[in-house]
């Protein structure tokens, strides 16, 4: 299974620029989730204009996405992530 977000960002929490990078892209995620509704509502109420501005918006938002995240998979680190049982900790810890 994919790691969240937030496991890439504790597990690296000794780079700045990652941090920024991964907090860039969750801001990024949210901001295109809310254009959908956006978009919907402009719609609804007969701003054709502002709807399609709202669609062009998701779509600039999505190949900014696109871009971070395969920056952040050319991470070396997360070319060669550390075996489950390194994540999960020993029960004795």
């Amino acid at each position: 299974m994919p790691r969240s977000i937030e496991q890439i960002h504790r597990e690296s929490s000794d780079s700045a620029a990652l941090r920024g990078l991964i907090g860039v892209l969750n801001d990024k995620l949210q901001l295109r989730a809310r254009y959908a509704l956006l978009e919907y509502e402009a719609g609804m109420e007969g701003r054709r204009e502002w709807s399609e501005l709202y669609r062009i918006m998701t779509r600039l938002e999505s190949d900014q996405i696109t871009r971070l995240s395969a920056a952040l998979a050319s991470e070396p680190e997360f070319e060669n992530p550390r075996p489950l049982a390194d994540l999960q900790g020993s029960p004795d810890r």
